[in-house]
């Protein structure tokens, strides 16, 4: 049965952040049952409307949000969130994005931080990989989060690391995730 969700709008984006999207997730995953394990999400386009509604089932190409979920024990879904035709005016929430990278340090292709002070995980983890991309790929684009395929929850950090592995020039790219030295999951970038 559909759920309906409704987002606010972060800083002065029109859209919903793939941050909130991946959070609807992973909480929906755990209404199901299941609290850790693994996530795939695509964000295929991006979504306008504040008002959203979540289904459990295989994705299609026509859905902009899908993601696979799966457990230790083998039990995996489909989780796929869509633009409800029912809409409103979005709520406003601040995010200040470069705070919430202060006291990260840049590689070549990396971004590491010591003790991050940021408390939503997946937040941390996209504001920082975005940044590198800003400042070692191009800053002209708009570098969006496309894909996430690995652990959740997201474990508690005391240092955080993303590398450029995989680039197609200023198209795609594939970071790893490492979180207290471990390498997490994949984070795609276009």
């Amino acid at each position: 049965m559909p759920e309906s969700l409704k987002f606010a709008f972060k800083g002065n984006r029109n859209y919903v952040q793939g941050t909130s999207l991946f959070n609807a997730l992973v909480h929906a995953a755990g209404q199901r049952g299941l609290t850790e394990g693994m996530i795939n999400v695509s964000f295929k386009r991006m979504i306008h409307s504040p008002v959203c509604v979540l289904e459990q089932r295989s994705p299609t190409t026509d859905d902009p949000v899908a993601a696979k979920i799966s457990g230790k024990d083998g039990e995996s879904f489909g989780l796929c969130i869509n633009e409800s035709s029912e809409t409103e005016v979005a709520d406003r929430q601040e995010f200040d994005e470069p705070e919430v990278c202060r006291g990260a340090v840049l590689g070549e292709k990396s971004i590491v931080q010591e003790n991050p002070h940021h408390q939503d995980r997946i937040e941390l983890l996209v504001s920082l990989c975005k940044k590198v991309h800003q400042e070692c790929i191009d800053d002209s684009k708009k570098w969006v989060f496309s894909r996430y395929d690995g652990q959740f929850p997201i474990p508690a950090p005391d240092k955080v690391e993303l590398r450029i592995t995989k680039q197609v020039g200023t198209r795609l790219t594939c970071s790893d995730v490492l979180v207290n030295g471990e390498k997490i999951g994949d984070m795609y970038f276009s």
